[in-house]
């Protein structure tokens, strides 16, 4: 994990397309924590928690041990599976195989 920590600043830095995106990032260290309370996942379940924990730690709601029990697990991948082709730029061209109205909606 150290390497990361000292990597990312730079890439951030480095990846910016202008001085002013540049002069908002800083070459300090990030810095990470290893949490304990993370319920355990069972065989197969295990890439739905990691992207559950992310987008869970990214929009501040608590992982809760209740919401990710076991019995949950095929309904999650389920959702996320759905989630993810929703967000699939080709998934309406999919959808609208008729070239209704919404075909060309995304396109730009």
């Amino acid at each position: 994990m150290e390497p990361f920590l000292y990597m990312v600043p730079y890439l951030l830095v480095e990846c910016t397309s202008s001085d002013e995106q540049r002069s908002q990032y800083s070459l300090e260290p990030f810095t990470y924590e290893r949490p304990t309370n993370i319920p355990p996942a069972r065989a197969g379940d295990c890439g739905v928690y990691a992207l559950k924990y992310i987008e869970c730690h990214a929009l501040g709601i608590e992982f809760s041990k209740k919401y990710f029990a076991k019995p949950n697990g095929k309904t999650m991948r389920d959702n996320m599976a759905v989630d993810i082709f929703q967000e699939l730029p080709d998934a309406h061209e999919f959808e609208n195989k008729d070239n209704d109205a919404n075909l060309g909606a995304y396109e730009g």
